[in-house]
């Protein structure tokens, strides 16, 4: 009875996978638009440093959950 749900599992975790690139690809994307945005800021010393740190910040966890996806 169980290998029954076999193919029923692998096409739940398929349209996972699917939901969760998709949803990593917005992120990222919005990502790059922060990037940009960095670049084009004209404030401050002391700003424009917690915006970098922030920015680094959310480019190792992207990339770690890049890794993830590409190990699943």
């Amino acid at each position: 009875m169980g290998e029954c749900e076999i193919p029923v599992n692998i096409a739940l975790r398929g349209n996972e996978m699917e939901t969760l690139t998709e949803r990593l690809e917005r992120i990222k994307d919005d990502f790059k638009d922060l990037k940009q945005a960095d670049d084009d800021f004209e404030g401050d010393s002391a700003q424009e440093q917690d915006i970098k740190k922030a920015i680094a910040k959310v480019g190792v966890v992207l990339r770690g959950f890049d890794s993830e996806r590409a190990e699943l």
